[in-house]
């Protein structure tokens, strides 16, 4: 606390004396509330009885103006007053009664508004002109509302989508590779309880009970557009870009779509036991095995697809096909003698030749003693099948006589007259146009999957030998067999 050079050193209740007290009163009138307290030349006054203003304020120090009087006591703190609330009249709810018939016509409660004067029964009645008006209004308003309900409808069924061509079989077999609506239902009707419990990093399950497994957003495509959506991928080969404008999403949403669908049609399809028993193909063999190769378990064949040159010059290599000129995966498939497909290898590397990937692929695990396999002139299998009790028919080789003889032109045209349903399997997956492009490297995650899962929805697209094609191909070989 600090005194200012004029009287006193001390502050009495709170308070001290003025300034130079005697020029103090000359000039001001203060009223003074301590009663025993002599005024000198020496009384001082405490500066917290000054205010702000009554300071000089210098970078190094205050000092008090000449013409400051003390004025902050305990007894001249004004209170300021608060200002008083005023409340605006609000009207009163009225109560509402046990029935609507109970409503009294004299209810005491004010509303804070003038009574609704009564209405007479005449008041009440529409003349003719404006009756006719609202019922002509109330009409157009119906029609409006039909007209947006056929909108409506007209939009979702124009929005691309399976229900759009639910009704054409011929764009069904265009756009997902099934023959009919009918099939494509069957399909997405067997595989769907499996579905909703589908689970991705992306999106959660639609399975209740696996909601909290993964922490992905909710799905906001049906899952059965989502299957057409990937079908559209696969079968007619559209880019991620026209397929998002196509279905409205972002391309990265296609993109994870079409990495999940993958995955999970993979595991569902490959699940499938498609190896018969030897018993089952003897069952189903056409006659014309029968007679000329009973023994035969499986025809295969080998397949190419291209992609992209890697950038190493060693993965680039191991990619590059002599037989296509360009940088391929490369894929074994088999069929059945009635045209079912039995066997479906993995994609390996272009260089690779086809006895290399027969040996590494399991299919001779599978074939039993006495077993044979038909195959074109590229699979020369007599050292892999050494001591296994399996042999291969393929077509004879041009030996050093230069010429085939009778017996050799007649074999070579019978293994081709069979062999060519295996040609006819694979043209079937490349009817898949995901293939006809180069494979990005970005795919090669999923390109395996994508593989299996085309040669599996072959399955669905009915025989491959039809009856009058096997009468034909049984008569043809009598013919070529005993003339």
């Amino acid at each position: 606390m600090k005194h200012h050079k004029y009287g006193s050193r001390r502050c009495l209740n709170g308070t001290l004396s003025m300034i130079n007290i005697t020029q103090m009163f000359v000039t001001t009138s203060v009223e003074i509330k301590c009663l025993h307290l002599n005024i000198s030349d020496q009384t001082v006054v405490c500066s917290r009885h000054f205010k702000y203003t009554d300071f000089k304020w210098t970078p190094v120090r205050k000092t008090l103006k000449s013409d400051s009087v003390p004025s902050v006591f305990d007894w001249s703190n004004l209170i300021t007053p608060r200002r008083e609330l005023f409340k605006h009249p609000v009207p009163q709810k009225r109560p509402r009664p046990e029935s609507d018939t109970e409503i009294e016509a004299d209810d005491d409660i004010s509303l804070g508004c003038e009574p609704y004067p009564e209405f007479q029964e005449a008041n009440l009645i529409v003349c003719s002109p404006q009756k006719d008006k609202i019922q002509e209004l109330e009409a157009l308003v119906k029609s409006r509302d039909q007209e947006i309900q056929r909108l409506q409808k007209k939009i979702e069924i124009e929005r691309f989508g399976i229900n759009r061509f639910s009704t054409d079989n011929t764009m069904i077999l265009f756009y997902t590779g099934f023959v009919s609506m009918s099939m494509f239902s069957a399909f997405f009707n067997f595989i769907k309880p499996v579905a909703n419990s589908m689970t991705s990093y992306y999106y959660k399950s639609n399975d209740n009970a696996k909601q909290n497994i993964l922490a992905g957003r909710q799905r906001n495509m049906l899952l059965i557009d989502e299957l057409f959506m990937f079908l559209c991928r696969l079968k007619c080969g559209l880019m991620e870009q026209d397929l998002a404008v196509r279905f409205n999403c972002h391309v990265s949403t296609v993109s994870r779509k079409m990495i999940t669908w993958a995955n999970f049609l993979y595991f569902v399809l490959g699940s499938f036991n498609i190896w018969p028993s030897k018993q089952h193909i003897d069952d189903k063999m056409p006659a014309s095995f029968k007679l000329l190769y009973p023994s035969t378990r499986v025809v295969i064949d080998c397949t190419e697809i291209k992609t992209e040159r890697p950038s190493s010059l060693a993965l680039g290599s191991k990619c590059y096909s002599s037989y296509k000129s360009s940088h391929t995966w490369k894929g074994l498939v088999g069929i059945a003698p009635h045209g079912a497909v039995t066997f479906i290898s993995s994609l390996y590397t272009g260089c690779m030749s086809d006895v290399e990937i027969t040996k590494l692929c399991g299919m001779v695990d599978l074939l039993e003693m006495g077993d044979s396999i038909m195959a074109d002139k590229g699979f020369v299998l007599n050292k892999v099948l050494e001591g296994t009790g399996i042999t291969v028919n393929t077509p004879p080789f041009l030996m050093s006589h230069g010429q085939f003889i009778k017996q050799e032109v007649e074999e070579t045209q019978i293994i081709a007259k069979f062999g060519k349903h295996i040609e006819r399997h694979i043209r079937r997956v490349k009817e898949y146009h995901l293939f006809d492009k180069i494979i990005p490297l970005s795919m090669v995650g999923t390109i395996n999957q994508l593989w299996t899962v085309a040669n599996m929805l072959t399955l669905f697209r009915g025989p491959l030998v039809k009856r009058m094609a096997l009468i034909k191909l049984l008569c043809y070989n009598y013919q070529l067999h005993y003339l």
